[in-house]
């Protein structure tokens, strides 16, 4: 069914549950925040469908200790929460699409009482952009529910003691748990504001992702014998690169990569790397598709961490030195397919991306832009973020291209790109929708 621009829990416009059952076949990402929670009916059609979801109530006189043990214990939701009368907020973000209004998570605000809330699109409304980073404030805000302090709200909630008085009980229950309140939260511009929720975004799908992902496939990988010779006494994060890409080029070729099983446990994960691994072991072939072996991807890497990390070297390169080793990222080799052959059909592929590149871009703002994400100071996601949407965008260097170039100028990071999320995902993990976009 088709989503409605209003609900009021009214025939004409629709029931606020429906939001919730028709928000796609396949929703990955919600964001759920509201005081009172009395039911887990809108978080289970969700979850049914392979969501996951974070949820922020408040512990008051009409959220239950069954809906709340419901919640911690259905492994694809995390719930945090606030004891504070000033928790108010009803927002639901399911991927790019969110209601904002009236309604609670009970059955009452779900189907029966006269709320209003309002459909915003990402694609659509400006306003959209402001609400993943007014949820993260919250979340940020907000304490963790475990099973102490499920045990003690439901102490408190089963009391007779307990007062029906909002103002009343947030006094009560803070002889039971904490206090936990949110701070006050203030909207800047809607550029600001934009800038923010990408920039969350970003957070979201790399160091609660990918990251974790990546660890994961490197600790079992080496638990099973992961280390060819011709990578011995490297960093392992050169070889897990091309471990992954070689991955995506002969496991996962075509749409191969994305139609094998999602594997939503680790053990059933490590199977599947195990396996990988010893192929990847025994394999006369690493270089399938690429064009670089083990020792010239080595020194690859090694000029990126000599030259592009250190501004006195980079502010020495000329354009072609620079273009050299930036092509060290496969990211950026990969745009070899999109340069136009009128540049010159004699040429080299390399050397029409090389010269495309160029006229695209001064060798001062390549220079600015390698040096603000490799050196410059303050949080790697935001200069990423910049180097990607902001003022230090390149033509021709996106998304893939810049989060490459980052790992491996950034010890504490790893190298994602396209091939290596397609790899990721070829092992079991959830994260077809985060192959960026150039």
């Amino acid at each position: 069914m088709a989503l409605s621009e209003l609900y009021a829990n009214t025939g004409a416009t629709g029931f606020t549950i429906n939001f919730f059952m028709n928000a796609g076949p396949h929703p990955r990402l919600a964001l759920l925040a509201a005081p009172f929670f009395s039911t887990n009916e809108a978080i289970k059609a969700l979850t049914d469908k392979g969501c996951d979801v974070r949820l922020i109530i408040r512990f008051s006189p009409i959220t239950t200790p069954e809906a709340l043990r419901q919640a911690l214990e259905n492994p694809r939701v995390k719930t945090r929460y606030f004891t504070d009368a000033k928790f108010h907020t009803k927002l639901y973000i399911i991927d790019d699409i969110a209601i904002v209004g009236s309604a609670n998570l009970t059955d009452s605000g779900l189907k029966a009482n006269r709320e209003l809330s309002v459909l915003l699109k990402q694609d659509r409304d400006e306003a959209f952009y402001a609400l993943p980073g007014l949820f993260d404030e919250l979340w940020n805000d907000a304490d963790v529910l475990n099973e102490e302090v499920l045990r003690e709200y439901g102490k408190a909630f089963k009391s007779k003691e307990k007062p029906q008085d909002e103002d009343a009980f947030e006094k009560f229950i803070h002889k039971f748990v904490k206090p936990a309140a949110p701070k006050s939260i203030v909207v800047g511009s809607e550029k600001k504001s934009k800038e923010r929720a990408f920039i969350q975004g970003f957070r979201r799908k790399y160091d609660e992702i990918l990251v974790p992902a990546h660890h994961e496939i490197l600790g079992a990988a080496q638990q099973h014998g992961f280390g060819r010779p011709e990578y011995a006494g490297q960093d392992p994060q050169i070889e897990m690169g091309r471990f992954l890409g070689w991955l995506r080029l002969t496991q996962g070729s075509g749409d191969g990569w994305r139609e094998t099983s999602l594997l939503s446990d680790s053990k059933s994960r490590a199977s599947r790397i195990a396996e990988y691994v010893q192929l990847w072991q025994s394999t006369d072939d690493t270089v399938k598709g690429d064009m670089y072996h083990a020792s010239a991807e080595i020194e690859n890497i090694a000029n990126i961490r000599t030259y592009l990390c250190d501004p006195n070297e980079l502010d020495r390169l000329n354009f072609d030195e620079l273009f050299r080793h930036l092509t060290g990222c496969h990211a950026f080799l990969e745009r070899l397919r999109f340069v136009s052959k009128d540049i010159g059909e004699n040429l080299s592929g390399l050397e029409r991306l090389r010269i495309d590149f160029q006229k695209r871009n001064t060798l001062e703002a390549v220079v600015r832009t390698v040096r603000y994400l490799l050196a410059g100071s303050g949080d790697a996601i935001e200069r990423a973020y910049d180097c990607v949407y902001g003022s230090y965008k390149l033509n021709g260097f996106g998304e893939a291209c810049v989060m490459e170039l980052l790992g491996w100028g950034d010890a504490k990071r790893p190298p994602f790109n396209n091939r290596s999320i397609r790899g990721i995902r070829l092992l079991g993990f959830d994260v077809e929708h985060l192959v960026a976009g150039e």
